[in-house]
């Protein structure tokens, strides 16, 4: 895989509305993946983050290795990053983050509301959890003259509350994170096809996933391995042929739901110099 190269229209534009909107923010929220803490960040943001307090989520904690979370949270804290474990499917933490935005500003005095914006990558979960803290009773307070537009701020538990659209970085020169991005289905099936990154997953987890060596299952090719998963799953074509292609879809989706196992796709960084391991551990 080469280098990503892409920037929809309206991530552009959303990057643009945000650096008009920073100023009437007073803390932004990152949302994570668990699974990829560092490279589901947007260090294209980077400029706008450091001029506002943050605190990061890490979202989908119930599809990671939990022990792996665990190391995470005590590397940012480490590093004097707020962060929040949560899981936007069944609101697991979420209540966790009113205490820490509260720490943000004690003892500080404001004319209004606090006011939040929340941002992420697209599909690190931003509308479940925003749903979650948001909540179905939550009153819109309207919108501020001449920036924002068609948006509402939502008023919860004494904070105004901001969605910014989801934004990747304009590319990705990393072909691994790439990669791994596109196995969260952050990036779209037309710059890596499932069918490929099927066999990408099954190479380097599938062993983790499935444990074949102590079932003494041995491939000698790399197809092989989908074609076995195709199998158990049932998909076959008239004359019995193996319907790889649904096999492909439906193994990532079962990766991505957490069918397959709690799997982190990236370790923390050993000192403050290092890169993140490529080496994840085997799901618990």
């Amino acid at each position: 895989m080469q280098t990503i190269h892409w920037y929809p229209g309206h991530m552009a534009k959303a990057k643009r509305q945000l650096t008009d909107l920073i100023q009437y923010l007073d803390i932004i929220i990152e949302i994570r993946d668990a699974r990829l803490p560092l490279i589901s960040h947007n260090q294209d943001l980077e400029p706008l983050l450091k001029k506002r307090p943050n605190l990061v989520l890490l979202n989908k904690t119930d599809l990671a290795d939990p022990e792996v979370t665990g190391r995470w949270s005590d590397w940012f804290a480490g590093k004097g990053v707020s962060v929040v474990q949560v899981n936007g499917r069944n609101g697991q933490g979420v209540q966790a983050i009113w205490p820490k935005l509260t720490q943000q500003f004690a003892g500080k005095q404001t004319p209004r509301a606090l006011r939040i914006g929340v941002v992420g990558i697209p599909n690190v979960g931003k509308s479940s959890i925003l749903n979650r803290i948001t909540g179905s009773g939550s009153a819109k307070t309207g919108n501020l003259p001449g920036v924002t537009r068609g948006k509402q701020w939502i008023k919860r538990n004494g904070f105004e509350i901001l969605d910014m659209p989801g934004l990747l970085p304009p590319k990705i020169n990393n072909q691994e994170d790439g990669i791994k991005l596109a196995l969260i289905g952050t990036i779209r099936e037309e710059i890596i096809p499932t069918y490929d990154l099927a066999l990408v997953l099954l190479e380097n987890y599938g062993e983790q996933l499935f444990g074949w060596s102590k079932e003494r299952i041995v491939f000698e090719h790399i197809e092989e391995k989908l074609q076995w998963y195709a199998k158990k799953r049932g998909f076959l074509l008239k004359g019995g042929a193996i319907d790889l292609n649904r096999g492909a879809s439906a193994l990532l989706n079962d990766f991505r739901n957490g069918q397959l196992g709690r799997i982190s796709l990236e370790l923390p960084p050993l000192d403050s110099g290092a890169e993140s391991s490529s080496i994840a551990p085997a799901p618990r």
